[in-house]
């Protein structure tokens, strides 16, 4: 599939150890807590795939991005959709240090995510439907030497693997206004622990399960303090995460079904009628990913753009699960009782559509949007 093809040369420019690396496990090794994923993700340099390359790492664009996404989805659903939370999380403090004052030192803390290849889990709010980032479950309070953050963020991809969680937290100003604080938490501070969360096997190596914060110390230095107040610049900072968040965890799950195509189509089975049908399906998704990072390369992020996102990543939802289902039958029902890769790859298909925002709380906001009205994510 040339849609495969693009993302597997993609991966293999920016991250070339890591495919060699996983070529020889099977997918329920990868697709377990603990398994080997992760760490050659980690040891192939990508957790500084969105990371400045003036501050050591890739500095990969976002259709690089997405055709890496789409790689390691087909590597590993697990993978796909844990590097997809670290990737958004790092796109998410570029973009936050770039939009303040900042100082040297707030660099040097996205550059040590390159240079040390941090895992960075996410504690922000994308995970509640109708949150903004202002909202989140963890909260931070000003203290003498810092601050103290408390609160939990479920699910938590990364938990066991994390050396970073970025937690938003609102702070309150000396004049009354809130002001967006991002913390830069390690994962081994005081007070941090993990609770089981994630009771299926489906997507289980993501390491999705609950974090907790019990007022952990964060010293002022990462504490990221953007000074944008509520209702000036928060709304164009909170679309940049969004936008990444769905044209990445798209292209991961465009990759975990791609796979189980790909199977399909080397097995010969069906008509050319049937196999076309499926090759254009996987395709046209592929397309529609992609043509929205060409936009997001293109800048800057707004409105418009998270709008495009949207209405991709829906249309993506769908296009996945026809293609999953037509690739299972075109392979065959002795296929699908020898073969598990099919039966946890046809969950995985579905697996898109659980993540914020569901298609039914935007239904009336991209209609409004669609006919001339800022999108409004519920």
């Amino acid at each position: 599939m040339r849609g495969m093809d693009a993302a597997r040369e993609a991966c293999d420019m920016l991250l070339p150890q890591l495919a060699p690396a996983l070529a020889d496990v099977s997918l329920p090794e990868l697709e377990v807590p603990g398994g080997p994923g992760l760490d050659a993700f980690r040891k192939s340099g990508g957790p500084g795939l969105l990371v400045p390359a003036a501050y050591g790492g890739a500095g990969a664009g976002a259709l690089q991005a997405a055709r890496v996404s789409r790689a390691l989805g087909a590597m590993s659903p697990s993978l796909g959709v844990a590097t997809a939370m670290h990737n958004f999380s790092v796109a998410s403090l570029v973009a936050l240090v770039a939009s303040a004052d900042a100082t040297g030192l707030e660099w040097m803390l996205i550059e040590g995510i390159a240079r040390d290849r941090l895992l960075v889990a996410s504690a922000f709010a994308e995970g509640r439907t109708g949150a903004g980032v202002l909202d989140s479950a963890v909260t931070a309070r000003p203290v003498e030497d810092g601050y103290r953050v408390t609160g939990s963020k479920k699910p938590c991809s990364l938990s066991r693997s994390m050396n970073l969680i970025t937690a938003s937290v609102a702070l309150t100003g000396a004049d009354g206004t809130k002001e967006l604080g991002v913390a830069l938490v390690p994962a081994e501070s005081a007070g941090i622990s993990r609770r089981p969360f994630w009771s299926t096997p489906i997507l289980a190596g993501a390491e999705s399960d609950e974090v907790v914060l019990e007022d952990v110390h964060v010293p002022e230095e990462l504490m990221l303090r953007p000074q944008i107040e509520l209702g000036t610049g928060l709304d164009t900072l909170q679309t940049v995460g969004f936008v990444w968040f769905e044209l990445l965890v798209t292209s991961a799950y465009t990759g975990a079904v791609a796979r189980l195509a790909e199977s399909a189509l080397g097995s010969g089975k069906g008509s050319a009628t049937d196999r076309a049908a499926l090759l254009t399906g996987v395709e046209a998704a592929i397309a529609l990913a992609e043509n929205t990072a060409r936009v997001v390369d293109e800048g800057p992020v707004g409105n418009s753009e998270l709008g495009a996102v949207l209405t991709a990543r829906y249309a993506v939802q769908e296009l996945l699960v026809t293609a999953a289902d037509r690739a299972a039958e075109l392979l065959g029902g002795l296929a699908f009782v020898t073969t598990p890769d099919i039966g946890h790859l046809l969950a995985v298909s579905r697996a898109l559509a659980f993540h914020p925002p569901s298609r039914g709380s935007m239904a009336q906001a991209l209609l409004d949007h669609h006919v001339g009205a800022p999108l409004k994510v519920r």
